[in-house]
């Protein structure tokens, strides 16, 4: 009887050793390590039971002891190692670039007003030979239209080359027959842009409001310029001489200022 108590124990002690070793093992080993180990015991359980006597009786009896706990200990593992989540795999997507970061381009000025009207603003001096100035003083300020037919393009000038003009100015002095000259002429031109700067046009216009309190009649320039930026922060300033012919007193005029030009005109936006 001390013997079959001292190969139960002897049992029992080899089985805490076996299940102390898988607790070290990680759950693939030690699930491995416990499917073996049934193996044996099933061997060894074959093997006792082909033996007679209570020895081999009492053996198959802590066999079978054995084999209930690692079946136990077997259901465990595998419930845990169908409840770990395997990591996913690493990516293998290529990093994005980072995002380009655009700066918007600062927006054009709309103008002094805000409108983004282009104008030109000229001053002119008329000579007719006559008065204290010997002619006229003239100013005019002209709302200035793109070609939008590209005409300068025909004559090997860039597309935007010709420009057309409408505008409203005035003139006081003493014309070509000595007479005092009052005017305010209603303009309608071009002017068509050259290279070196130098430009070339020509009106027609027409008093709305003049000397003798009438409109009328009509009247003509043209007139050839330069173009110079003189550091004044304002963009290039006109200059140009023509030849210039504004009437006033009504279809039968009564006064008429004509001769040759010198106007200085500044373009603005506004």
């Amino acid at each position: 009887m001390k013997r079959i108590i001292a190969i139960l124990l002897a049992f029992a002690f080899v089985a805490s050793l076996a299940l102390e070793t898988f607790a070290q093992r990680d759950p693939a080993e030690e699930l491995a390590a416990v499917r073996g180990y049934l193996k044996t015991l099933d061997v060894k359980i074959i093997k006792y039971k082909g033996m007679r006597g209570a020895k081999a009786a009492a053996t198959l009896k802590g066999l079978r002891a054995q084999k209930v706990a690692t079946l136990k200990r077997l259901a465990i593992l595998k419930a845990q190692a169908e409840a770990a989540v395997a990591p996913p795999p690493p990516s293998m997507a290529p990093v994005p670039p980072p995002p380009v970061v655009v700066t918007p381009a600062p927006a054009a000025k709309a103008g002094i007003l805000g409108l983004g009207w282009n104008t030109n603003w000229t001053g002119t001096y008329l000579n007719t030979g006559h008065g204290k100035i010997s002619g006229a003083l003239g100013a005019r300020v002209d709302l200035v239209i793109d070609d939008m037919w590209g005409l300068g393009s025909m004559v090997g000038l860039s597309a935007d080359s010709l420009k057309w003009c409408i505008g409203m100015g005035g003139l006081y002095g003493v014309d070509s027959y000595n007479n005092t000259i009052k005017a305010i002429p209603l303009f309608l031109g071009a002017t068509l842009d050259l290279p070196a700067s130098m430009f070339v046009g020509g009106n027609v216009n027409y008093t709305l409001y003049g000397t003798g309190r009438t409109s009328g009649p009509y009247g003509v320039e043209a007139f050839v310029g330069y173009k110079r930026d003189f550091g004044l922060g304002l963009g290039k300033t006109a200059v140009q001489i023509g030849w210039s012919a504004i009437r006033a007193g009504g279809s039968t005029p009564t006064v008429s200022a004509k001769g040759l030009t010198l106007s200085v005109g500044q373009a603005l936006v506004l």
